[in-house]
């Protein structure tokens, strides 16, 4: 009797332990919102973001279950008619998690979630040159890939989710979340034919959607930036898609930015290439995250304010994430663990860290995570004064194409320091993804001015930047590249 006592005392103060009650704050207060992001280049230009209040006066958004799309023709005998029965179900429900990892769990269904939906037609489903798995469901995190039921008898398919970004088949198939995500997948000739058939009304609304998603009138006026996009301009940047990249707002259709990896955000410092983001807590990660689903485009970048939309980027117009729903997802993004690595650290791995070692890369690539944290000016840029006490400045430039953080939205005169972990897995390297492989990163060739990059790129031209490596010999370079691959 008095082990069973003991036994239920144990398992009492181990159910206990393993309680999980976080004290959630308000993520976006005006306090921490004034603060979480660096100026802009030009300073006058800095977002002024929704208030607090104005910001909670929305109203939090429902995740919904969603169901898989199969290819056409691969569907279960009366799959979507089925789907049409089923009662909405909400996913979300923060009174039910108990556990720490109750909430990294309800944290990727937030991941998952997509906030912008549209009627799902079986007649209209998009293929890409990603292949359905072997049961004929289809990648779900491509755009249209997920159905969400928030009415019964409505099926509606779904795009913007965190997944769509953040989401990389591997070599055998699987699905790494958090990794650098496709996006854009190498363009179908169905694609191509449809960007050579643009009717006058669609190139329109691609101009205007354009402005609204990467204009800065004082870097470039409005009719200026409209008729840069000519049916010629557009079809080319269908044709130069690339995985790996993706012109996020308030970057460049031009010079679209590389997506960055998530796994290990939690030890990065500065979030986004420029360095806009200052990763203090997970509160700014949150910070970062709302700002990312399409509140920037509210913000007022001097008397400038891209959209007066509420959440642009939902369809449930006036709504939010919860805290709660951003907090498991900062949760989840923090447990996210890179996947085996199967370049094993052999003799010529080996000689690849002492070259590494001997060129000095660890200044900037420090180990164990194989960035020190700081952000270089791009030339030209003066450093503020303020920003010296601050912030964690490398003060020299490595030359990068300066164009997204001086001529963008996002543009802060700087770029961060990325950290190399997780190379062997990652394409689009450089800040705008125009080198595909690090094969082509330490090639010499890409300094050459009619130099056409294999990775994203708009026109022929140097891959500007970054000298270091490029000289090695042959062999020390193989030896290097087979080092960083180990990563």
């Amino acid at each position: 009797m008095r082990h069973a006592i003991a036994l239920s005392i144990l398992l009492a103060a181990s159910t206990h332990a393993q309680s999980f009650r976080p004290e959630i704050p308000r993520f976006w207060n005006d306090h921490d919102v004034e603060s979480f992001e660096l100026p802009l280049a030009q300073r006058d230009r800095s977002p002024r973001h929704m208030s607090s209040a104005d910001y909670y006066a929305l109203t939090p958004r429902p995740i919904y279950r969603t169901y898989p799309v199969y290819a056409p023709g691969r569907a279960p005998a009366g799959y979507y008619e089925s789907l049409k029965a089923k009662e909405p179900e909400i996913l979300f429900d923060p009174a039910k998690l108990s556990t720490k990892q109750d909430w990294i769990a309800a944290g990727k269904f937030v991941f998952e979630s997509e906030p912008l939906l549209f009627p799902f037609k079986e007649d209209n489903i998009q293929f890409t040159s990603l292949r359905p798995g072997k049961d004929g469901i289809l990648p779900g995190f491509l755009p249209g890939n997920r159905i969400v039921i928030r009415k019964k008898g409505v099926l509606e398919a779904g795009i913007n989710s965190c997944a769509g970004c953040h989401t990389r088949i591997m070599p055998d198939g699987s699905q790494l979340q958090g990794a650098q995500g496709i996006v854009d997948p190498l363009p179908t000739e169905e694609d191509l034919q449809r960007a050579r058939n643009l009717t006058p009304e669609r190139i329109r609304r691609r101009q205007e959607t354009f402005w609204i998603l990467y204009g800065a009138p004082w870097i470039q006026p409005k009719e200026q930036f409209i008729a840069f996009y000519t049916k010629e301009v557009l079809y080319r940047l269908d044709a130069a898609d690339r995985p790996g990249v993706f012109a996020r707002q308030g970057t460049s259709q031009t010079h679209r930015p590389h997506v960055p990896s998530l796994i290990g955000i939690q030890d990065i410092k500065y979030l986004d290439a420029t360095g806009l983001v200052r990763h203090r807590s997970i509160g700014d990660l949150a910070r970062y995250a709302i700002t990312n689903q399409g509140l920037d485009t509210m913000a007022f970048y001097g008397d400038f304010q891209p959209s007066t939309q509420t959440t642009p980027f939902s369809s449930e117009p006036g709504t939010r994430y919860s805290d709660e729903q951003l907090y498991a997802l900062a949760l989840y993004l923090y447990s996210l663990q890179p996947p085996p690595n199967p370049n094993k650290f052999d003799a010529r791995a080996r000689r690849g860290q002492q070259i590494f070692q001997q060129q000095g890369c660890a200044g900037c690539h420090t180990p164990p995570l194989y960035t020190n944290n700081k952000i270089t000016p791009a030339l030209g840029f003066k450093i503020p004064a303020d920003l010296r006490q601050t912030d964690n400045i490398l003060d020299t430039s490595v030359a990068t194409d300066p164009t997204l953080t001086l001529k963008t939205r996002r543009g802060t005169g700087f770029y961060k320091v990325p950290s190399l972990r997780g190379v062997w897995y990652r394409n689009a390297f450089g800040h705008t993804g125009a080198a595909d492989s690090l094969e082509e990163w330490l090639d010499p060739a890409r300094l050459q001015p009619n130099y056409v990059p294999k990775g994203f790129h708009l026109d022929s031209g140097p891959i500007q930047g970054h000298p270091f490596g490029l000289n090695l010999k042959p062999a020390d370079k193989q030896a290097l590249i087979a080092f960083l691959k180990t990563l």
